[in-house]
């Protein structure tokens, strides 16, 4: 046919043809119109059934690059607006008359300044102030003589009165946010000339409200409003999830989002196989290939700001998920211990004796002895074990997680022994969540182990305990801390001293490691 097609290469194993006018810039006969109405939606297609992507208000220059009449014989311009293209209908270009108009529907209070009034104009009495998002029914519209479009509602309290139209959306999805860039300035007018009118941080979600020659009139979070130079923000959000790209290594499949900047965010596991990544998450791009062990990745609307991604796994398999600086890495893995991979700290070592008993036991040599009999357990039942010291050396405790953040290992246990008085007993496990970013898990973990330790010890259970434990609190991985037994305790050095009761605390943990990995 004569046509001229490129072969492209989109990465992720895509390679296929597109035309090659798919690159050229498209010719359009452009004329230039003036809205005349407050405020019109500019939506993806030449209908109000279609989604808004923008917003347009009055004496704006638009640059109008085709039309359509539909099949309801509405007449519909195509609008480009430089950084959106879309459709706006052609009553939006015609000064309306004062009057009565057809209005009706259920629509969302699309701002934190919102007021019904008494009658459809300011100058009328505040009847109630309306809460951001909350819905409200149109029962008809009227066009006053400053040729405001104002709806008369009934909310949901049972008051009915007047409201801007302007301030009400059909649907929240319409609801425009940008977000600040650094330095960026929120002032009380369109110049820099005006003052500011509140501080704004780096990625700060602002709802815009209108623009006028470059600048945004926008409002935050706390309800403030306030011009901004559009220059000046962002469409997208630093704070996302972006660029998804897939991995594997062994057994395992890796999940890889990149991170535009370094931001927090937190997870928590729900029913049936459910991660749900939430509370920081701006916006997040779903990945288009499929990842071994996850069924779904999909993303909902937490808050009017942020989103969360939901991943559904297959039954059989389970993750081990990392925050950096720059990027998220979830490690999608196999139920069961096999292939596992676990830290052991063996804690204290070389000049670091730690605690000593009655009879002069050392905790560093305890510790050593029972991390080479558990390094041994795990092995034999499929896992892979890194240990932090395998003799008697001394470790920074920053060494000793280093290590483990450096590694794309599983879990991090450190093994220690209790010291207090002489008639202290018990075993104990500690985890940290306050800082810990995988400090859910971690609870979890810790609750395994415990279990079967003292099972197997046949020791005083004195619980799992939440703990700033510098090993706990600094790791990227699921960490916990056990304290075997008191070594101040005469009765409970003795055992310590024994190959036998090391030999049981291997055993216990690595049942309880098995018990944690048995699941989602």
């Amino acid at each position: 046919k004569g046509e001229l097609w490129y072969r492209v290469d989109l990465g992720s194993n895509i390679i296929g043809w597109v035309i090659s006018s798919a690159f050229e810039t498209p010719q359009y006969s452009i004329t230039t119109k003036v809205v005349q109405v407050e405020s019109a939606a500019v939506r993806r297609g030449a209908s109000s059934s279609y989604e808004a992507v923008a917003a347009v208000s009055r004496n704006q220059e638009i640059k109008i690059i085709d039309e359509f009449t539909n099949s309801s014989g509405e007449l519909w311009y195509r609008a480009d607006l430089g950084d959106v293209i879309g459709w706006v209908n052609s009553t939006a270009f015609e000064k309306p008359e004062p009057g009565t108009i057809s209005l009706s529907g259920t629509y969302y209070v699309g701002n934190r300044n919102t007021n019904l009034y008494s009658g459809a104009t300011y100058d009328y009495r505040v009847v109630e102030k309306l809460n951001f998002t909350g819905k409200v029914t149109v029962l008809s519209g009227f066009i006053n003589d400053s040729l405001q479009t104002w709806a008369r509602v009934s909310t949901s309290t049972g008051n009915i009165g007047w409201v801007p139209l302007k301030d009400l959306v059909k649907s929240t999805s319409e609801l425009d946010y940008v977000y600040a860039l650094s330095n960026a300035a929120l002032r009380r007018g369109a110049s820099t000339s005006y003052g500011i009118a509140a501080p704004l941080k780096a990625d700060e979600p602002v709802l815009v409200l209108s623009k006028l020659n470059g600048w945004l009139n926008v409002e935050t979070a706390a309800g403030i409003r306030g011009w901004i130079l559009e220059s000046q923000t962002s469409k997208v959000s630093l704070k996302r999830l972006a660029s998804p790209s897939t991995y594997t290594e062994g057994n395992a499949s890796y999940l890889v989002w990149k991170k535009p900047t370094n931001f927090d965010f937190t997870y928590s596991k729900l029913s049936d196989y459910r991660l749900k990544l939430t509370q920081g998450i701006t916006d997040a791009e779903l990945p288009n290939f499929k990842v071994k062990g996850i069924k779904t990745v999909e993303t909902v609307q937490s808050t009017s700001t942020e989103k969360s991604v939901i991943l559904t796994f297959e039954p059989g398999y389970t993750f081990t998920i990392r925050d950096y600086s720059d990027k998220v890495t979830i490690k999608v893995i196999p139920t069961g211990l096999v292939g596992k991979q676990i830290v052991i700290d063996a804690g204290h070592g070389g000049k670091d004796t730690g605690a000593i008993g009655p009879t002069g036991l050392m905790e560093k040599d305890v510790n050593l002895a029972t991390a080479l009999l558990l390094k041994s357990e795990l092995e034999r039942n499929g896992a892979s074990v890194l240990l932090t010291r395998s003799r008697d050396i001394f470790l920074e405790l920053a060494e000793r997680t280093a290590i483990a953040n450096s590694s794309t290992y599983d879990a991090f246990i450190s093994i220690h022994a209790d010291s207090f008085s002489s008639t202290s007993r018990g075993s104990t496990t500690f985890f940290n969540s306050t800082v810990n970013f995988n400090g859910p898990i971690s609870e979890e973990l810790a609750d395994s182990v415990q279990k079967y330790m003292v099972s197997s010890l046949g020791t005083y259970n004195r619980g799992v305990k939440e703990q700033e434990f510098y090993v706990n609190r600094m790791n990227h991985l699921p960490s916990i801390l056990v304290e075997l037994a008191f070594i101040s305790n005469p009765n409970e050095e003795s055992l310590l001293r024994t190959t036998a009761f090391r030999q049981k605390a291997a055993e216990g943990i690595r049942k309880g490691f098995q018990d944690y990995y048995s699941s989602f």
